[in-house]
């Protein structure tokens, strides 16, 4: 007999609990398991691929192993709203394939009931309709044949809810429509055991049960996917009754990251962006670096900073991470450095950074070989527009915002060079118009970073998935500097500025770029200049001591003020916010 051959994305806890009923079934072999770090996107010789992930994941890699015509099983959710749930049913249709949605609740033969208590031992879930509630929806599908009429929120703590769902019939009784309603409880403060008030018939494991029947085809996939659909809509109601609406201003990767994880904590989410793209701005125009703070020697603090969240970055976009056999080397000029050779070393090893030595460039007293990580652009905007999607995030584009919104539960600012025009509680910073010139430079620097550092000098980085670089340059290329509460922007610049590349631009210091170049890079005179981006960088003013780049996340009234400098810090001032809302106790 054949046996259907499994792959699993998920080593989590409850992905560690299928896999232990997995590995009771004859019918299976398990051929691969990924977590979040690992490539999972590059495995397909399987008949089957469970989505065990968290939920803000389950769309676009359900959706991907759809398109490739493997079978899916996802943990529930099987996305975060309705509308992107039916995209995916109408493609496992489209693809002939099946698409079972977590229903484990319908094997456990439940007894009909109108009331459902859940109450655990501790443990904060402020999201507790997607962690239970989804479970107890799903079993109302063939109780009711009504409509959702109205939703009454009873309590509505952090860890503490009680609401009521009331439908109508559709069918008559000669006094009129018949209405339906069903109670829910969900405690999850201190018990001292877990209650639960539904009464299972079931005396097997319907975890496993469930997965056996599923796998040899011997389920009504139509009515599953039904019922999955209908707890979803309910979910979706709910949801928006209980948590309410936040709005986050700027759709660069803050902003997105950021609305991503309010969503996944019930709010709704109206995501504001002023270009007509997604990180089309600062977060769009870089050098495409994963930080681990080699950058930064002065400061020890933003060196911790980006090697602890580099990891988080990683888990969230893998597969935005470029799978290139790139070289990355640091130097130490011999002149005009503000670090010497041996403070550079030291400070490295304070921090625990890896290094080795390389052969050293011209004018340099050191240069040695690190372990960093590039991501492709292309491939990071395409993933942010699919959890934009498959989470049900409003995006609005082409829309400026000039002050902060009202009607909202909490607004996020994380307009990075926009901050001061949301608040009334201003500041100055420092606004630097950059320029980011791409080269194709000679054979001799494929696949190789290189960085001359610390002081007025610059680095040519790899650019995404060609055989080009991009240029930095701490000198030449800010073309105007300003300290104060908006950038001042010269007219002429209006039309360069986070347009992608510009060809053959009319303001650029290219020469200067390549004549500083030549002192410490052979050959970089027969680089050839393929264009220029432009942007706005904006940094803490008066930190030419340090060259700092602390991630700042501040609450003021409902809005939260986020500013940072480094992209793979992005996760953890996500995960401040959703820290700061929690310790208010109430959502």
């Amino acid at each position: 007999m054949k046996k259907i051959k499994i792959g699993q994305i998920g080593k989590g806890s409850f992905g560690n609990k299928i896999l232990s009923k997995l590995k009771s079934l004859d019918s299976i072999t398990i051929e691969w398991v990924c977590g979040s770090q690992d490539k999972w996107w590059n495995q397909l010789e399987v008949d089957w691929v469970i989505v065990a992930s968290p939920n803000e994941f389950h769309y676009e890699q359900s959706k991907h192993f759809l398109e490739k015509g493997i079978n899916v099983f996802c943990e529930k959710p099987g996305t975060l709203c309705s509308s992107s749930l039916k995209e995916l049913i109408k493609l496992s249709q489209e693809k002939n394939t099946l698409f079972y949605i977590d229903d484990v609740l319908i094997y456990e033969d439940i007894k009909p009931t109108n009331q459902f208590i859940y109450k655990k031992w501790g443990g904060s879930s402020s999201n507790i309709i997607d962690r239970m509630a989804y479970h107890h929806f799903y079993l109302l599908y063939e109780n009711n044949s009504g409509l959702l009429k109205e939703i009454e929120i009873v309590k509505n703590d952090l860890n503490h809810k009680i609401f009521k769902v009331i439908f109508l019939d559709t069918h008559y009784n000669g006094y009129g429509q018949l209405r339906k309603e069903f109670t829910f409880e969900y405690d999850f403060n201190w018990y001292k055991e877990k209650i639960h008030t539904i009464e299972p018939q079931f005396k097997g494991d319907a975890l496993q049960h469930m997965l056996g029947l599923v796998f040899k085809e011997e389920v009504n996939f139509n009515l599953n996917l039904k019922r999955s659909l209908f707890a979803t809509k309910i979910s979706e109601e709910i949801k928006s009754k209980l948590y309410g609406k936040c709005a986050v201003v700027g759709a660069g990767i803050y902003g997105i990251t950021t609305a991503i994880k309010l969503k996944t904590k019930g709010f709704d989410v109206d995501l504001f962006e002023a270009e007509d793209d997604i990180l089309k701005a600062a977060s769009g125009i870089n050098q495409y670096r994963i930080h681990r703070g080699y950058h930064y020697p002065r400061s020890l603090d933003t060196i911790k900073s980006c090697k602890n969240n580099e990891q988080s970055f990683i888990k969230h976009y893998n597969q935005s991470i470029l799978d290139r056999d790139s070289k990355h080397y640091y130097s130490i000029a011999t002149e005009d450095s503000l670090t010497t050779a041996n403070q550079y070393l030291t400070v490295l090893d304070k921090a625990g950074l890896e290094w080795k030595i390389a052969d050293t460039l011209p004018n340099c007293d050191l240069t040695i070989e690190t372990k960093e990580t590039f991501y492709n652009p292309i491939i990071l905007k395409n993933i942010c527009h699919n959890r934009i999607k498959g989470n049900g995030i409003n995006l609005k584009t082409n829309t400026y915002i000039k002050e902060s919104l009202a009607g909202y539960k909490y607004n996020v600012h994380a307009t990075y060079s926009r901050l001061n025009s949301l608040t009334d509680k201003k500041q100055d910073y420092q606004f630097e118009l950059c320029e980011k010139p791409l080269f194709k430079l000679p054979s001799r620097y494929k696949n190789k970073s290189l960085v001359i550092m610390d002081g007025p000098f610059m680095c040519f980085d790899p650019y995404a998935d060609t055989d080009y670089h991009l240029g930095g340059n701490v000198v030449h290329a800010i073309h105007v500097r300003n300290i104060g509460q908006k950038p001042e922007i010269p007219p002429p610049y209006k039309r360069y500025i986070n347009k992608g590349i510009i060809k053959k631009p009319k303001y650029t210091n290219v020469d200067r770029f390549i004549e500083s170049a030549k002192k410490f890079f052979p050959e970089i005179e027969k680089a050839k200049h393929l264009g220029s981006m432009y942007t706005i960088r904006t940094v803490l003013p008066y930190k030419d001591d340090t060259d700092e780049r602390p991630t700042i996340v501040k609450k003021q009234d409902n809005n939260f003020i986020l500013f940072s400098g480094k992209i793979g810090n992005c996760v953890e001032a996500a995960n401040r916010i959703e820290e700061m809302i929690d310790k208010n106790n109430v959502i």
